[in-house]
């Protein structure tokens, strides 16, 4: 049972079996306050409050309870259903990722390719230190990738 100090600044959490039904006097452990503490809700009161509960009131919380319960079950076959329509969908897709597209695997090994042959192209003199005749493999690369780009211009004009 949760007692509230009559400081309003404290609650404590306190056994209901160590407070008799006459009451008993309480210390507060923060304010050091004293004060008689009665329950309020004897056993002759629940049994008042008990009978003033009418039975459709419990007969109505029976069906509610039991529409819940058959609603919980609904959505459970709902989600089952909805994950195997899922997974069916999620297996499409892989099989649709299986189908490799080697034109587009092609154009990416060429564009690296030319990225590639540029850096060279750009450090050439400071590479030519390393790799003698360099700079002659070098510009001839640079001019086939100034070629096929002239090539494909013209095939789009």
């Amino acid at each position: 049972m949760i007692i509230t100090c009559p400081c309003g600044d404290k609650k404590f959490n306190v056994d209901a079996s160590l407070i008799p039904q006459e009451g008993r006097t309480l210390q507060c452990g923060f304010c050091e306050r004293k004060w008689f503490f009665k329950t309020k809700n004897t056993e002759e009161e629940i049994k008042v409050l008990e009978k003033k509960i009418s039975k459709p009131v419990i007969e109505a919380n029976k069906n509610l309870s039991e529409n819940i319960k058959q609603n919980i079950a609904d959505e459970k076959v709902h989600d089952r259903e909805s994950a195997n329509s899922s997974k069916e969908e999620l297996s499409k897709k892989v099989d649709k990722k299986n189908d490799t597209n080697y034109f587009k695997i092609l154009i990416v090994a060429f564009i690296s390719f030319a990225a590639l042959i540029l850096v060279l192209d750009t450090f050439k003199a400071q590479l030519s230190i390393i790799i003698p005749n360099i700079q002659i493999i070098l510009d001839n690369l640079y001019q086939s990738i100034n070629d096929i780009k002239l090539f494909i211009l013209d095939l789009v004009k």
